[in-house]
């Protein structure tokens, strides 16, 4: 999620990002919340669920809801939030300044063919052989 505005900053420079990004920012930052609060991927917080159950607010319900942990506690998983998002940052940064070159050779292939299918994406990796990050 964080790559799109990582790749206009390595390409174009800090100074010249855009707001492309925006949707991108609010979900990494939901996920990584839902990550600490409801799967335990915090050891400061430990693998337990806390919070309540979320919900949408255009099905009814509230659109803030009560946690069910002290302001402490919320500090703690704040911080740990913003440190999933920046570690993930960090990782999708070294990812795409390593492979740059694949980034600019996909961006080619876009400008000729507008359209790439998978076979033709895996390629530009096994002809750089370059490593292949999962999540």
């Amino acid at each position: 999620m964080n790559a799109c505005r990582v790749a206009e900053e390595v390409i174009f420079g800090e100074e010249n990002v855009t707001t492309g990004a925006s949707n991108d920012f609010m979900q990494v930052s939901r996920v990584a919340r839902q990550m600490v609060e409801r799967f335990g991927f915090s050891k400061k917080i430990g693998q337990v669920a806390i919070g309540g159950p979320g919900g949408n607010p255009f099905l009814g319900q509230q659109m803030s809801t009560q946690k069910d942990y002290s302001m402490a506690t919320a500090d703690v998983v704040d911080a740990e939030v913003r440190d999933l998002v920046e570690t993930a940052y960090s990782r999708a940064k070294q990812i795409i300044t390593t492979h740059i070159d694949i980034l600019h050779k996909l961006a080619q292939l876009l400008i000729e063919k507008e359209t790439v299918d998978g076979e033709e994406f895996m390629s530009l990796f096994i002809d750089g052989q370059a490593e292949l990050y999962v999540a």
